[in-house]
């Protein structure tokens, strides 16, 4: 069993209760967002140091580096901000 789930309670009907009180609590609309962002972009969601420990261990790059690539400039075109 989960560590994290046993130590809610030593009582099996308490910990249940907790549990499920944990699962129906409101989340924060940003928190949803922020979630449902980095399941869409196949991201990991916590710390700089949980997502650098998830890359060291699986071997890939998983951070998020902004959305796709920059747009194709003209040759001679400079990059100028349009008022």
């Amino acid at each position: 069993s989960d560590p994290a789930y046993i130590g809610l309670s030593d009582d099996k009907a308490e910990r249940m209760r907790h549990y499920k009180n944990y699962i129906n609590r409101d989340i924060p609309e940003a928190e949803k967002l922020m979630i449902s962002g980095a399941l869409q972009r196949g991201q990991l969601t916590g710390t700089s140091r949980y997502i650098d420990e998830v890359e060291q261990r699986i071997g890939i790059r998983i951070k998020s580096r902004g959305q796709g690539r920059p747009k194709k400039q003209n040759p001679g075109e400079e990059n100028h901000v349009q008022k």
